[in-house]
């Protein structure tokens, strides 16, 4: 008798880890550990293209910029468009170009000075978008400006004709 109780008391215990295991095994699966089911937004820095607005207050005037961004982990080709101004910046090509009439015609910039103002702004945006989960984005810039970031898309399809200077 002695002998089928130690065969019943390692029974119980063999089955209560497995219950446990599952147990576990179903909450991690069905939260995905801490997220409570939902599918975590892919960070900016994590795809491979990236597109927003952006208005930018300053001393009480707001002004809307649409920014286009890829191969942005690496290399990275950005448009900013600005009323009917338009700029271009080729990481990998070290140039960049704009434009005053909407991008009908283009001209060379220098890349340096471009990638200073520009890239230090997408630098700054998509820094600030690792915090972002949904929706629109607000918070205060590098020079004091409030900037609201909206129409937030990550990884989208941008056709190659958006960077395209010709």
């Amino acid at each position: 008798m002695n002998q089928l109780n130690k065969n019943t008391i390692y029974l119980v215990a063999i089955v209560a880890v497995i219950v446990i295991v599952a147990i576990v095994a179903v909450v991690l699966l069905n939260n995905g550990g801490n997220n409570n089911g939902v599918t975590p937004t892919p960070t900016p820095l994590a795809e491979n293209t990236l597109q927003f607005s952006a208005n930018v207050t300053s001393l009480g005037s707001t002004t809307e910029y649409k920014w286009y961004g890829k191969d942005i982990q690496s290399n990275r080709t950005l448009r900013v468009d600005v009323a009917t101004y338009s700029y271009i910046l080729d990481e990998d090509q070290q140039k960049s170009w704009s434009s005053t009439d909407s991008g009908s015609t283009w001209t060379a910039g220098d890349y340096t000075t471009d990638w200073a103002g520009w890239g230090a702004q997408w630098v700054e945006y998509v820094d600030e978008l690792e915090n972002w989960t949904s929706g629109d984005y607000s918070f205060t810039n590098n020079a004091g400006e409030e900037v609201v970031l909206f129409n937030i898309l990550i990884d989208p399809t941008l056709d190659d004709s958006i960077f395209a200077t010709s």
